[in-house]
Parts: structure tokens; C-alpha cells; sequence
């Protein structure tokens, strides 16, 4: 198993945060937001979008910056905090 001595928020980490919390918002904070959608947002194509954000999202997780909820969506964790 692999051990993060030095797990960190990276660039791309934040744009996909930054890009689930937009989607959020506009979807009316009622939904969560699939791992594509949020490819899509950061300007992956579709077939890639997925794979591209799934260890960002987990990263996302553990620092509790986001929460996976059913169906695999994520919603951020944050926005709920600030309303």
C-alpha cells in the first residue's frame, strides 16, 4: 500500500476543487457532481475526464475538503460551511 509522506494540494488538485464547487453551485447545491462532469470542466475530453480526476478526488477526501456521496458524486464540503 502506498504511503503520501508528503500529500499536498496540488495545482490540478485545486482546479478540479474549484471546478466541482462552480458546478455545485450552478446545479443549485441540491446534486452532486460526477468525477466526468468535473473532467469536463477542466477541459479534459470525455472519455479521459473520469480517469483524470479520480485520485484528485480521493486526495480531496482525505484532506475533507470534499465528500463522496451515493451514486459516486461528490459534492464539496466548504460551500456548506460558508452559507
Amino acid at each position: 500500500m502506498k504511503q503520501y509522506s508528503k500529500l499536498r494540494i496540488t495545482e490540478k488538485d485545486q482546479n478540479i476543487y474549484n471546478a466541482l464547487c462552480d458546478l455545485y453551485k450552478e446545479k443549485g447545491g441540491k446534486v452532486g457532481i460526477g468525477p466526468t462532469e468535473i473532467g469536463i470542466r477542466v477541459g479534459r475530453d470525455s472519455y479521459d475526464a473520469s480517469a483524470y480526476c479520480n485520485a484528485s478526488l480521493k486526495k480531496l477526501i482525505h484532506f475533507e475538503k470534499i465528500e463522496k456521496i451515493d451514486n459516486g458524486k461528490y459534492i464539496p464540503l466548504e460551500i456548506g460551511k460558508e452559507e
